[in-house]
């Protein structure tokens, strides 16, 4: 609450899109550093709420997307995804290889790389115990580190690339539309959006499907780590059986689910959780890993705007909408996908053209379509380097 007081009362806060439970989360970590560092008190934290709450966010993820939105989104969206698995490959070779170059443990290298970048502090926060387990006590002090940074730094450099593209290359400024097809199918989803009410049936239909799945979910996960030795944490594995569940009810209607219930109880726990993490941080944990940190995070920088100078640009078709989108790359490869939201609305502000195109892939590409391959590579690297 105290997060999103000073989100509305700060311009700063709002203006680099940092998630009000950062904030409040923050602060309080800053306190108990201070706490601790004057031998006055140290606080130890219970996690049951937190994994709770985190694993329902990662349900929930999965329950409201199916493997249609590939096919929904056309070839943009394909490419720009195909992009987004690239940068997560490249994020995650940079931050193992300059961890090891700086004689620094990988698995922190990697909490460095695409989780807290592309991820944000959410996906930082939900892998972070997964790297702690495998043997990495910091892992989400870094994480939530590198994914402030990435906050700040994907929003002062996105802009600033986007128009860089547009003046270099003398670009028209006019946008392309969607195939008609797909801004056919999106209104009419957001009309059957507004249609759906929030009510108590709803609640409990959605929070019961959740659970089902986790109990579904959480054993076999298990049952896959003791037989293969490879580590599958329940919630991950519980949110492809979430992306798997909503792909079949698509098609076979088996129950109604509300998209306004879901999202509801997404936020509410994504908040719950990541506030619970931002407070737990061990700020002093960074002090010997402050060189190493800064290196990666400006190597990560440095790479994820030339992929989108020279890769993203290029692929949306080097005009107006690609450099809008290049411009949201950066924010989304840097600080998430509402950091891209955020650099794209800056950009064609200026220009007074509002790219349709760009607001259609990046939410879709970034909120779950990029963490489908992600996560999975997330998980191989971290079991490699364990």
């Amino acid at each position: 609450m105290l997060g999103n007081w000073a989100r509305d009362k700060y311009q700063f806060f709002w203006k680099f899109s940092i998630p009000a439970p950062v904030i409040g989360g923050f602060g309080f970590a800053i306190i108990m550093l201070i706490l601790r560092e004057t031998n006055l008190m140290v606080f130890e934290f219970d996690d049951t709420l937190y994994d709770l709450f985190m694993y329902i966010f990662f349900v929930t993820i999965g329950l409201t997307t199916g493997l249609n939105l590939l096919k929904k989104g056309g070839k943009l969206l394909l490419l720009y995804v195909l992009v987004c698995w690239l940068l997560v490959i490249v994020q995650n070779s940079v931050g193992v290889g300059v961890a090891l170059l700086t004689e620094t443990s990988p698995l922190t290298g990697i909490m460095a790389g695409y989780a807290s970048l592309q991820g944000g502090h959410g996906m930082a926060g939900s892998l972070s115990p997964v790297v702690e387990s495998l043997g990495e006590n910091n892992a989400l002090t870094v994480g939530m580190a590198a994914a402030t940074y990435g906050l700040i730094a994907g929003a002062l450099i996105g802009g600033p690339v986007g128009n860089w593209l547009i003046k270099k290359n003398n670009l028209k400024i006019e946008t392309d539309t969607m195939e008609s097809n797909y801004m056919e199918e999106l209104s009419q989803e957001i009309k059957d959006d507004k249609k759906d009410k929030l009510t108590s049936q709803h609640l409990f239909v959605s929070g019961a499907i959740i659970f089902i799945i986790l109990a579904i979910g959480m054993p076999t996960a298990e049952w896959i780590t003791n037989i293969t030795g490879f580590s599958v944490p329940g919630h991950i594995f519980s949110l492809f059986l979430g992306i798997f569940f909503r792909s079949v009810n698509d098609k076979k209607q088996i129950v109604k689910m509300s998209d306004k219930s879901m999202d509801m109880i997404s936020t509410i726990s994504l908040n719950m959780f990541l506030v619970m993490a931002m407070m737990k941080l061990k700020i002093w944990e960074l002090y010997d890993l402050a060189i190493p940190l800064t290196i990666i995070l400006i190597i990560q920088t440095i790479v994820t705007v030339l992929i989108a100078m020279f890769i993203m640009f290029k692929l949306m078709g080097r005009n107006y909408d690609a450099a809008i989108l290049a411009s949201g790359f950066i924010g989304h490869g840097l600080g998430a996908t509402p950091n891209g939201l955020v650099v794209m609305d800056a950009v064609c502000k200026k220009y007074g053209v509002f790219s349709k195109k760009a607001f259609l892939i990046i939410p879709v590409a970034g909120t779950v379509l990029t963490d489908v391959v992600g996560v999975p590579v997330f998980l191989f690297v971290a079991n490699l380097f364990a």
